[in-house]
């Protein structure tokens, strides 16, 4: 009997209270960490879909990009056709402009005893073959192809002396020189004299 006797009850109840904070403390420890949790978890599935956002709008940007850049080489193929259409039309051009240049500076060049018989120009090249009635006119002849600002390179390939249907002598020749446009030439030298004060 004695020994079921309690005579400090205070102190079971002083422990009931320690375990019933104790278990609070615990109840309240789980619950803020549940609440951080979910908050962190909220806070990073925002972020995550914020920069899927992200990823969505520099994807669409990416494709429309590789769309134009998929656009460029048809572009070139275009320059490039147009360019060499632009090639040919000016290459026919300055051609029809060489013809009409070199007759207009053959009789400036052609002294009178000399007879040309053909005449053949290719691309730049003037080649000429005729007959002289003596070899002064021919020095003549390339004299005035020389001074002229529109044959360069100037150069006698053959000549022979023949007697003409009289019995008179005659001098065939072959000949040949460059066309040029001293006016183009002119430009050439003015922007390589441009170039020339830019890199001093």
């Amino acid at each position: 009997m004695i020994d079921k006797l309690n005579l400090l009850p205070w102190r079971e109840e002083r422990r009931k209270q320690h375990k019933q904070r104790f278990m609070g403390l615990i109840a309240a420890a789980v619950f803020v960490a549940f609440i951080g949790n979910y908050g962190v978890a909220k806070y990073l599935d925002l972020q995550q879909q914020q920069q899927q956002a992200r990823n969505a709008q520099f994807q669409k940007e990416i494709d429309l990009l590789e769309k134009r850049l998929a656009f460029l080489p048809k572009l070139e193929e275009q320059r490039k056709a147009i360019q060499l259409r632009l090639n040919v039309i000016a290459d026919i051009q300055q051609s029809r402009n060489r013809v009409t240049q070199l007759l207009n500076q053959l009789p400036n060049v052609v002294p009178g005893g000399v007879y040309l018989e053909t005449l053949n120009l290719n691309v730049e090249r003037v080649g000429i073959k005729g007959v002289g009635d003596s070899n002064g006119h021919l020095a003549a002849l390339l004299g005035a192809a020389e001074q002229s600002k529109w044959f360069i390179n100037v150069d006698m390939h053959s000549l022979v002396t023949t007697k003409g249907s009289q019995s008179e002598q005659l001098s065939q020749f072959n000949a040949s020189f460059d066309l040029t446009d001293p006016s183009l030439a002119q430009q050439a030298k003015k922007v390589a004299k441009t170039n020339g004060s830019k890199g001093e």
